[in-house]
């Protein structure tokens, strides 16, 4: 059976002595979309912070690659960990600007320039390059953020709030990219959303639903679907 790219064991996460996320076990493999679903505060945030190492958990295990998350560097796991937060603060410069200096900074990525012509293409922002990342919309400033991380190739995509600020027609090209990432790139992608229905059939290779911090169910995109429930 092949090695899963994330693990959690008996992994709890309090904030002010409140239980936020209560995870005995579960795991993630390579290649695969996972879209957590849940309502406000069910801790799909809390999850999607631990995997990008935003905050540390109160007690448990959480490993990637066979290895606990704080045994990396900064530097080699934000270089195969890429994260499209709900909350972004724009900097100062260009779009275009923007693009490269982020880029620049994957060690993987040998020619900048392509990498941005590509997926200014592909997210049709070639209008916006010259644009000042403070002067964007807030839908503009959401599709430049992905567009940027999802152009860093890293091993894995953390998206918080998939649907956050876009349009139907928006979130069915980035579904159709995304799948792309997924099934011909072997990108590791995982997403929140509130609203699956939208689009997690076209997408997810497995569907998570969080309630008060507990995985309640998990369902596969195939036929053999498995539900379950964990118990206190």
């Amino acid at each position: 059976m092949p090695q899963p790219i994330f693990s959690f064991k008996n992994v709890n996460h309090e904030v002010k002595g409140q239980k936020i996320l209560i995870i005995k076990k579960f795991e993630m493999h390579r290649g695969a979309t996972y879209i957590v679903d849940g309502s406000m505060g069910s801790g799909k945030t809390s999850l999607i912070d631990i995997l990008a190492r935003n905050i540390k958990i109160t007690s448990g295990d959480c490993e990637y690659e066979q290895k606990k998350l704080s045994t990396y560097s900064s530097r080699m796991y934000n270089d195969q960990v890429a994260l499209v937060p709900q909350v972004f603060r724009a900097p100062f410069g260009t779009v275009g600007k923007f693009l490269k200096k982020t880029l620049k900074q994957y060690s993987h990525i040998s020619d900048v320039n392509r990498k941005i012509n590509d997926i200014c293409r592909k997210m049709e922002i070639e209008n916006l390059l010259d644009r000042k990342m403070r002067n964007l919309s807030p839908g503009q400033l959401r599709w430049v953020v992905l567009a940027t991380n999802i152009a860093a190739d890293t091993k894995v995509l953390l998206i918080d709030e998939i649907e956050q600020h876009l349009s139907r027609n928006n979130l069915n090209q980035l579904v159709k990219l995304l799948y792309r990432k997924s099934n011909y790139d072997g990108v590791t992608i995982v997403v929140t959303t509130q609203n699956k229905d939208l689009f997690s059939q076209r997408l997810a290779s497995v569907t998570v639903t969080l309630e008060s911090g507990r995985i309640t169910s998990v369902r596969s995109a195939n036929k053999k679907r498995k539900n379950y429930s964990r118990k206190k």
